[in-house]
């Protein structure tokens, strides 16, 4: 709309507001804008002693009159203002997208059941009612309670923890090691020998979980 229409839209309203000062308000408004140059309106940054000079009046309106030229302003321009609150929500919105969440970190079987629930599960709802006979996913649920972590990880992505590894050594100083196969773990004679840094995930697997509640052995957790 511009300042010619404007000003003739405020002109129709003489005496449709009888409210105390409603009138005179009405007028000085009108005054100022005649004082607007066409090329002025929309160019707020370019000429804010007009701005500021209809807001000022507006504040020295009784609270009763400013709020209904308010209410009038705000009806005239409502759309224009949902559209610019929209388009200023959009582009936030814009920049929290850009930046990424950041992923949570799970145990390597977790990741791995995940992935699982993934060709069978359409939405995180389904994933908690997934398989739960895995007895490590089981046992992890019972013992952290991770359900706020589960739908991190399903939703924004994750990362595999590393897993905590462990050297093992018997009290008289024979180190568990790996065979050059690779295939076994054993406590090896020679005290010099390297130590194997397994995960109790392969100490297990290796038969060897009672280690870790054995007082002949010692076990140092290393990076």
């Amino acid at each position: 709309m511009n300042v010619q229409r404007l000003i003739e839209k405020y002109k129709k309203l003489e005496g449709v507001w009888d409210a105390e000062g409603a009138e005179l308000a009405r007028q000085i408004f009108l005054e100022d804008l005649k004082q607007l140059d066409e090329s002025e309106i929309g160019y707020a940054d370019e000429a804010p002693r007009y701005v500021k000079n209809i807001l000022a009046r507006l504040r020295e309106l009784p609270l009763h009159d400013r709020e209904v030229w308010l209410k009038a302003i705000m009806s005239e321009f409502e759309q224009d203002f949902s559209r610019a609150k929209w388009r200023e929500g959009y582009e936030q919105g814009k920049i929290e997208g850009m930046v990424e969440r950041e992923k949570v970190k799970v145990p390597r079987f977790v990741a791995e059941w995940i992935e699982e629930a993934r060709k069978a599960c359409k939405d995180v709802v389904e994933l908690f009612e997934f398989d739960f006979t895995n007895d490590e996913v089981r046992k992890w649920f019972m013992q952290e309670r991770p359900f706020d972590l589960v739908v991190r990880a399903w939703l924004d992505g994750y990362e595999v923890e590393e897993e905590k590894r462990y050297l093992v050594t018997l009290k008289n100083r024979q180190p568990l090691v790996k065979s050059q196969s690779g295939s076994t773990l054993y406590f090896s004679q020679d005290i010099t020998a390297r130590n194997y840094k397994g995960t109790q995930k392969e100490l297990e697997e290796a038969g060897l979980g009672w280690v870790f509640d054995c007082e002949g052995v010692e076990i140092e957790e290393v990076e």
